[in-house]
């Protein structure tokens, strides 16, 4: 065999344009939190942030878990710090 199939060169083309299409995704999503003050390392558990942390949103970026399990962790943690930043403006 002197060359890979075409079969194969096609399914990682159409890989790639999924992940390019995930990665704007991913941006959009981030940038919808941080419109909250929500930083997205609370949600993907990138720190020492006590019990107010989740990794639901990387595990939605890798497909693992429930999707609605991951979204009702990321909600907990987004009410936690929203409702805590409505209280020191108060």
């Amino acid at each position: 065999m002197n060359t890979m199939p075409v079969k194969i060169k096609n399914k990682l083309r159409q890989l790639r344009k999924v992940h390019e299409k995930a990665s704007v995704l991913v941006d959009e999503v981030e940038e919808m939190f941080m419109e909250y003050g929500i930083a997205t390392e609370y949600l993907r558990a990138l720190g020492s942030y006590g019990s107010y942390q989740t990794e639901a949103l990387t595990f939605i970026e890798t497909c693992e878990g429930d999707i609605e399990d991951n979204i009702q962790e990321i909600e907990e943690v987004f009410l936690h710090y929203v409702d805590k930043d409505k209280s020191r403006r108060e």
